[in-house]
């Protein structure tokens, strides 16, 4: 059963989905609404196109979900920056401390509240000079604080203090070119996430819509583990590849132990690695993501767009009624983040509801050494394929692969 679900793990890229790394520059003013407009400090330059993506106009292959999905695909385009993106499990982040990090090509920082208990996540650039205010501190007063010239910020995004300024004179701190943009953020499942518009009209953005929620990981009855890694290939392949689960006998041969051998009639010919046949089937599909079950009752995935991959073992009607008789289960969740061109960074969850006891004396890096030696294992070949899908060509890319299984069906 564990070999099974360890299919779940890392596998190889196709097509690429048409993202621009580069998100519109947030607007003029902070999430909260008590707070002043802040001054956006520069338009952001267009950053290159990642050398896998795909350009929105290029010709796209016939979809595998029929006429219905096509239909809806032209009504509906996916909007890159109406989505909630993860930044970081909370147990990997200091309160007492500022904590940089890029996603789709926006630097932002995030630090704790505390006046209100919330984590808060800003422009990673202090209005005065442009510092990095990841590179700042919390005050004495629970503000973030710039460590260039000590201004002072609050977690609507309003400057609170200028040590420059004399105390009887004009006060320059309340003009709204002192104010930095503040980003919607939420916990949920124990990972910040952050909604990367600030202007005010999406200040209340967690009555429309939330982050995609995994309900085992907050379920006292299981115990998750978390990992990071920054990778040196695009966000698209990283995707790609967590749902390829061909790949795992020999991409990572040596690591996951032996696969059961397949039953496929006719079949003479077998290989040591245990390769063949893998059933999928996608049950349902949609501009925001798809459910694929593997057949012979295998469990299944889900991907929740742009960022959210999980799956189990298990069916998931089998599944609900195993949770209803605490019968062991065991989920893998990967939230894959676009960063930059060429770069991306993987956050995985493995809830569970067995051996909870072993969390109490194995420590949290002997969890990380598994995953890193299968993400070490195939980032040379995934660093190059990404090469070679730019060498293909925008207009080509499509035409460049073959991927004719059932395997390769998510």
């Amino acid at each position: 059963r564990m070999n099974s679900l360890s299919i779940l793990l890392f596998p190889r890229a196709r097509p690429s989905l048409p993202l621009p790394l580069r998100a519109a520059a947030p607007a003029t003013s902070s999430t909260r609404a008590a707070a002043p407009a802040p001054r956006r400090w520069r338009q952001r330059a267009p950053l290159p196109s990642p050398v896998s993506a795909v350009a929105a106009e290029a010709p796209s292959a016939a979809s595998p979900f029929g006429a219905e999905a096509e239909k809806e695909k032209e009504e509906r385009q996916f909007d890159w920056l109406d989505q909630w993106y993860p930044l970081a499990p909370v147990c990997d982040l200091d309160p007492g401390a500022p904590h940089g990090k890029t996603v789709l090509g926006l630097r932002v920082v995030a630090w704790y509240d505390r006046a209100v208990d919330e984590w808060r996540v800003f422009d990673d650039a202090c209005p005065h000079r442009l510092a990095p205010l990841s590179e700042g501190r919390i005050d004495d007063k629970g503000r973030l604080q710039c460590v260039y010239h000590g201004w002072c910020f609050d977690g609507r995004g309003s400057c609170q203090f200028i040590p420059q300024a004399p105390a009887l004179g004009p006060p320059v701190y309340k003009n709204s070119k002192a104010c930095v943009a503040s980003y919607p953020s939420v916990v949920q499942n124990n990972i910040l996430w952050f909604y990367p518009r600030a202007d005010g009209e999406h200040q209340d953005i967690l009555q429309r819509k939330r982050p995609p929620f995994i309900p085992e990981i907050d379920d006292p009855s299981f115990v998750a583990v978390y990992g990071v890694r920054d990778l040196p290939y695009g966000y698209d392949v990283l995707v790609e590849n967590l749902m390829d689960p061909a790949h795992v006998p020999y991409a990572h041969k040596g690591l996951m132990g032996k696969l059961r051998k397949k039953e496929d009639l006719g079949r003479v010919e077998f290989d040591i690695e245990g390769g063949g046949p893998i059933k999928m089937k996608t049950k349902e599909a949609n501009v925001d993501g798809f459910l694929t079950e593997q057949q012979e009752n295998r469990g299944y995935f889900r991907y929740v767009a742009p960022c959210t991959f999980y799956g189990s073992p298990l069916p998931r009607e089998m599944r609900m009624q195993e949770k209803k008789k605490k019968k062991p289960q065991f989920m893998m969740v990967f939230m894959c983040v676009p960063v930059a061109p060429g770069k991306s960074r993987v956050i995985w969850a493995f809830p569970r509801n067995v051996g909870l006891w072993l969390d109490k004396i194995i420590p949290r890096w002997y969890y990380h050494m598994g995953p890193n030696a299968l993400l070490d294992s195939d980032m040379y070949l995934l660093h190059v394929e990404e090469r070679n899908f730019a060498a293909a060509g925008v207009q080509n890319w499509h035409k460049a692969v073959y991927v004719p299984t059932s395997s390769d069906n998510m």
